[in-house]
């Protein structure tokens, strides 16, 4: 086939993506990759029934979660991921992340009903220089030599005493677990499996798809309690008397029986 008298152009497009920025199809699902900075703070959109997943770097261990408002906000964290969800519309507050590196992740959260953030890939700063090497003297390296054989011994020592606390409480620990809340019904959306307390804590087996959030009533007062989730289990830093879980209008009551 011959071509007479006709021209054909080409036009390209150049697309230019921002660092930090997510394309239109993460956009749309949901999904975010942003990079953080010593000075930065994160927004993150969130919205009632989702919950936000945030992944920070490999490597980073999440030791502490400091929330502005914890009566509206549901969050949770274990190794380098945290969830964020919101028990309140129209609820904004800030969230940071204490890491076992030093570093802090600061976030500004807000409940809107337009489409959340349903996961956030967290990438560190690669323009944080290293810190400069120390060099010390051939006194301070002895000095620092004694030291190091003295914390070794006290260290033997404290691994033993705990071998022996943890030996002594392993075997008082059964003795302590109590079910006062009688045999919950095993029914969605909650699951719950079981409750019990150990005189300190308040635990809730159970196995919902969705994290509710938890509230403790006092007086005929319901108050928001956060709580820790370990393998299914919703774990409560003190004894609950009476309360409910809550995912939208639906609840789950629970209280001790005999008080």
């Amino acid at each position: 086939m011959q071509w007479t008298g006709l021209r054909v152009f080409v036009l390209t497009t150049a697309v230019v993506t921002c660092p930090g920025a997510a394309t239109w199809a993460d956009a749309q699902s949901g999904v975010r990759e942003v990079s953080a900075t010593e000075r930065a703070v994160i927004p993150l959109q969130t919205r009632l029934r989702y919950t936000t997943m945030v992944i920070l770097p490999d490597g980073e261990e999440i030791l502490d979660v400091l929330c502005g408002d914890r009566d509206w906000w549901v969050i949770s964290a274990t190794h380098n991921i945290a969830h964020v969800k919101p028990a309140k519309a129209g609820a904004e507050t800030n969230l940071n992340l204490v890491t076992s590196s030093g570093t802090i992740y600061s976030f500004m959260l807000t409940e809107k009903s337009s489409p959340p953030d349903l996961k956030v890939y967290v990438q560190g700063d690669q323009t944080t220089a290293s810190g400069k090497p120390k060099y010390y003297s051939a006194a301070q390296v002895e000095a620092l030599e004694a030291q190091v054989v003295d914390l070794r011994q006290s260290l033997r020592d404290a691994e033993r005493r705990m071998d022996e606390a943890i030996a002594a409480y392993r075997q008082e620990y059964p003795t302590k677990l109590q079910f006062p809340y009688g045999s919950p019904k095993y029914e969605k959306p909650f699951f719950v499996r079981s409750m019990w307390h150990d005189g300190q804590f308040t635990y809730v087996r159970s196995d919902a798809p969705e994290l509710p959030a938890l509230y403790e009533v006092k007086d005929g007062k319901p108050a928001m309690v956060n709580f820790q989730v370990r393998e299914g289990t919703y774990i409560v830093p003190k004894v609950l008397d009476r309360g409910y879980l809550a995912l939208g209008t639906q609840r789950f009551t629970f209280e001790q029986q005999g008080r």
